[in-house]
């Protein structure tokens, strides 16, 4: 992964806020989830709030799947937003059902508001 420029940390009250840009989330999933799991595991943070909208597309079924499962796995236990890119969404959020089928609180939006206030009041901030 080419680190600092597909994954950027920044920190907001207790919070964690992570963007992501380029294909790194998409070919790299585990490593790139885990960075994010890591950067918990040193710093914990009441919620997560994920900024996808720069990671190009395509997301195929099975990037979807294997996303989930790895957040399921990985980020299960802090509240995690999902800001998204409205041609990045796919009808069945597959992603978002097998991340929470596996442990996570997670909700995916495109309207950055709706985001934010989401994950402000999951930190207990709003």
């Amino acid at each position: 992964m080419r680190w600092p420029e597909e994954i950027q940390f920044e920190r907001e009250s207790g919070c964690l806020i992570v963007r992501f840009i380029g294909r790194g989330l998409v070919e790299l999933k585990e490593a790139t989830i885990k960075a994010v799991s890591d950067e918990l595991k040193a710093r914990p943070a009441k919620a997560v709030l994920a900024d996808l909208r720069k990671v190009a597309g395509p997301f195929t079924f099975m990037d979807r799947y294997q996303m989930g499962e790895l957040t399921g796995s990985l980020l299960a236990g802090v509240p995690i937003a999902v800001l998204a890119a409205e041609q990045q969404l796919d009808r069945q959020r597959i992603g978002r059902l097998v991340a929470t089928n596996r442990g996570a609180t997670l909700e995916i939006f495109t309207d950055p508001v709706a985001a934010w206030d989401w994950f402000r009041r999951a930190a207990g901030k709003g």
